[in-house]
C-alpha cells in the first residue's frame, strides 16, 4: 500500500481507466448508439449546478470531519488541514480510500492509532446516520404514494432494513458489552469493539449537539449538496426524476459510500450509480450519461487540488506510516493557511 500511495498521478490515470471501462463496457452492452444518442438537448443551467454543488460539498464536509475529530477530546484542527485531509480522501488516488487517509492524518495529529481508528469509524456512522433515514424516508413515501417507477425489490430492503438496523446498532452498542467483548481478546473482537466505539461518538455528537452541531450541519449540507450535483447531472441531460426517487437511487448507488471505497469508487460507483437509476424507471443509456457528468465533477474534477495537497500534507502522513511523530515543521506545513500573506 506504502509503494502504491507514493506514484499518486499512476493511480489517477488507474482510477480513471477504471471508471472509463466501467461506462464503456455498459454502453457496449446496451448499444454505444443509444449512448451517444442519450446526449442530444443538454440542459445547460443544470450543469452549472452539478458542478457548483460538488465543489461546495467538499468544504462542507471539511466542516464535520473538524468536528468529528474533536468529539471525545479529540484534537482541534485548523480548517486548512481539514479542508486538506477530505479533498486527499475524496481524491482517486487514494487505494486504500477516503477512510484511510483520514486515519493517517488523524493518527499523524494525535499520536494514538487506536483513538484515529474510533474516530474514522465515528465519521463512518455519521455517514450513515443521516444518509440511510433520509432513504428510507423516501423509500416508505413512495411505496405509500404507489409510485410504480422504482421496483418495489429497491424500496422494500431500504423500508425494512434501516430502522431494524438503528434499533440492533442502538440497543447492543452499549459500554458495558463493548469492555466484555474486548476483555475477551482476539482480533475479530477488537474490530467489533472499535465499531461499537465508533456508534459511542456517535451518541455523544447526538447527546452535544449543542458543542458538536458543526458535524451533523455539515453532513447534512454534504449530502444535500452532492445529492444536488447527482440531480443536476440527471436533469443536464434530460431525466426527470422526483425528490425520493433521486434519494434512493443515490443512495443505492452508493451502498458503499465514497470515502470508503478505493480509488474513489472507480468503477464501482459508474455500475452501481447506472443501475439505481434504472431500478428507479429510467433508461439504463440515459442514465449511464448522467454518471459520467455527476463523476466528471465527483471523481476526475478533485484529483488535480488533490494532488496539490498531497505535496504539502505528505511529509507528515509519512512520518507516522513510519512510527514516527511528526516534526513540528512539517504539522506547520500541513496546517499552514490555504492563502497564506506574504510580508
Amino acid at each position: 500500500m506504502q509503494r502504491a500511495r507514493a506514484h499518486p498521478i499512476r493511480l489517477t490515470v488507474a482510477a480513471l481507466l477504471l471508471a472509463a471501462g466501467a461506462i464503456v463496457a455498459i454502453a457496449a452492452a446496451y448499444g454505444l448508439g443509444g449512448f451517444v444518442n442519450a446526449w442530444p438537448h443538454p440542459h445547460w443551467p443544470w450543469l452549472v449546478l452539478s458542478l457548483c454543488t460538488a465543489l461546495v460539498a467538499i468544504a462542507t464536509y471539511a466542516l464535520c470531519y473538524r468536528a468529528v475529530a474533536a468529539a471525545h477530546g479529540g484534537a482541534k484542527l485548523r480548517m486548512a488541514l481539514a479542508l486538506r485531509a477530505v479533498i486527499l480522501g475524496f481524491a482517486p488516488f487514494a487505494p486504500g480510500g477516503g477512510f484511510a487517509v483520514d486515519k493517517r492524518v488523524l493518527h499523524a495529529i494525535e499520536d494514538d492509532e487506536h483513538a484515529a481508528t474510533i474516530r474514522v469509524l465515528g465519521l463512518g456512522s455519521l455517514e450513515w446516520a443521516l444518509l440511510a433515514p433520509a432513504a428510507w424516508l423516501c423509500a416508505v413515501v413512495l411505496l405509500v404514494m404507489g409510485d410504480h417507477r422504482p421496483m418495489p425489490s429497491l424500496l422494500w430492503p431500504w423500508a425494512i432494513a434501516v430502522p431494524i438496523g438503528f434499533a440492533l446498532g442502538f440497543s447492543l452498542a452499549t459500554e458495558a458489552r463493548r469492555k466484555r467483548i474486548e476483555a475477551k481478546g482476539g482480533r475479530w473482537r477488537a474490530r467489533l469493539g472499535r465499531a461499537m466505539n465508533a456508534i459511542e461518538i456517535l451518541r455523544t455528537l447526538v447527546r452535544s449537539f449543542a458543542c458538536c452541531w458543526e458535524a451533523w450541519a455539515g453532513m447534512i449540507f454534504y449530502w444535500a449538496l452532492d445529492i444536488a450535483s447527482f440531480y443536476g447531472a440527471t436533469r443536464f441531460i434530460g431525466l426527470r426524476l422526483g425528490v425520493g426517487e433521486v434519494v434512493v437511487a443515490y443512495a443505492t448507488g452508493y451502498a458503499l459510500t465514497r470515502r470508503s471505497m478505493p480509488l474513489g469508487g472507480a468503477g464501482v460507483t459508474e455500475v452501481l450509480m447506472t443501475f439505481s437509476l434504472h431500478w428507479v424507471g429510467q433508461p439504463v443509456l440515459p442514465a449511464l450519461a448522467a454518471v459520467v457528468v455527476y463523476r466528471v465533477f465527483n471523481l476526475a474534477l478533485p484529483a488535480l487540488p488533490a494532488l496539490l495537497v498531497n505535496r504539502r500534507i505528505k511529509p507528515m502522513l509519512d512520518a507516522a506510516d513510519r512510527g514516527k511523530t511528526p516534526a513540528s515543521n512539517e504539522r506547520r506545513r500541513a496546517s499552514a493557511p490555504l492563502n497564506p500573506v506574504r510580508r
